[in-house]
C-alpha cells in the first residue's frame, strides 16, 4: 500500500517538474543550461550520429554486393546458356550445309543408291586411317561398298561391318590404293596414301602431261569403284627422265578429319576378284 502511494507521489512530482522544466524552457530561463550541455555532449552525439551512419552504410554496401554478385551469377548463366545455344545454332547450321551438299550429290547421280550415315569414331592410331560410322550390316552394308561425300567426292571404301556400325578405310590410309586418271590430261595411276595424309600418284606414264591442279578422278579400271568420283588434286610432280612412270602429288578432295556425315553407295557391284592367275575382264587379252 506504502508502495503504491510512492509510486503516486513519484508521478505527481515528475509530471511537476516537466512542466517546470516546460515553462522553463518556454520562457528562455534553461538556454544557457542547454547551451552547455550542447558544448558538452554535442561532439559526442555526433561521433556516435557518425558511428551509426557508418554502420547503416556497411550494411547497405554488403547488400549491396551480395545483389551484385547474385546478379552477375545471373548474367554469367545467361551468357553460358547464349553460348551453348550458339555452338548448337552452329552445328545444326554446318550438319545442315553438308546434309544439302550431299543431298545435291544425289540429285546429280541418281543411278546411285544411298545410305547416309554419322561418323561417331576415328582411329586413335596415327598410322592407320580409318573412321567408324552408325550404319552396318542391318543397314544392308558391306565391305568394299564406296564411301562419299559431298562434290562427288570418294573417301574411302567400307573395310569391317558390324551389326550396326562399320569402320571405312580413308583413301589416304598407307595400304589404300585407287586407280585414278586425270581430267585434263587423261593420264592413270594409282592413288596410294601416305604416312602424312596425302595421296601419292604413283606410275604416271612419263609422256603424259599433268597440269598444277588438275583433277584426280577414279577411272574405273579394276570394276572395284565407280567411275569419275573426285580422289585429289595434282598439287606437286616429280619426273625423272631415268624413271619408268613419273608422280605427282595429291591433296585429298575431302579434309578427312572434319567427316560428319557420309553416304554409302549401297547397289555398286565391284567385280568379283578372280583366283591369282586368272585374267580379269579388264586385263584379259582380247580374242581376235
Amino acid at each position: 500500500m506504502n508502495r503504491g502511494r510512492s509510486r503516486s507521489w513519484l508521478l505527481i512530482i515528475l509530471t511537476l517538474a516537466a512542466l517546470i522544466l516546460l515553462a522553463l524552457h518556454e520562457g528562455g530561463q534553461l538556454q544557457p543550461v542547454e547551451d552547455a550541455a550542447q558544448t558538452v555532449f554535442g561532439p559526442v552525439e555526433r561521433a556516435v550520429s557518425g558511428l551509426f551512419n557508418g554502420i547503416g552504410d556497411l550494411f547497405s554496401a554488403v547488400r549491396d554486393l551480395r545483389e551484385l554478385r547474385d546478379r552477375n551469377a545471373q548474367l554469367e548463366k545467361a551468357n553460358q546458356d547464349l553460348l551453348t545455344e550458339n555452338a548448337r545454332l552452329k552445328g545444326l547450321q554446318g550438319e545442315n550445309e553438308a546434309l544439302r551438299a550431299l543431298l545435291n550429290f544425289t540429285q546429280e547421280n541418281p543411278t546411285y543408291q544411298y545410305r547416309a550415315a554419322a561418323v561417331i569414331g576415328r582411329d586413335p592410331s596415327p598410322y592407320l586411317r580409318f573412321i567408324t560410322i552408325n550404319a552396318g550390316a542391318r543397314e544392308g552394308l558391306q565391305p568394299g561398298m564406296p564411301v562419299v561425300t559431298a562434290g562427288s567426292t570418294l573417301i574411302g571404301r567400307i573395310d569391317q561391318v558390324s551389326a550396326r556400325s562399320s569402320k571405312v578405310q580413308l583413301l589416304n590410309d598407307t595400304s589404300s590404293g585407287v586407280n585414278v586418271r586425270l581430267q585434263t590430261s587423261a593420264g592413270t595411276g594409282l592413288a596410294v596414301g601416305q604416312s602424312d595424309g596425302s595421296l601419292l600418284m604413283q606410275y604416271i606414264p612419263l609422256d603424259a602431261k599433268v597440269p598444277d591442279n588438275d583433277i584426280a578422278l577414279t577411272s574405273g579400271l579394276g570394276g572395284n569403284l565407280p567411275r569419275g568420283l573426285v580422289v585429289g588434286q595434282v598439287a606437286s610432280v616429280d619426273k625423272r627422265d631415268i624413271d619408268l612412270f613419273q608422280t605427282a602429288r595429291l591433296r585429298p578432295a575431302a579434309d578427312y578429319d572434319r567427316l560428319d556425315v557420309v553416304l554409302i553407295i549401297t547397289n555398286f557391284e565391284p567385280v568379283d576378284v578372280q583366283p591369282e592367275g586368272t585374267p580379269t575382264p579388264t586385263d584379259a587379252t582380247p580374242t581376235p
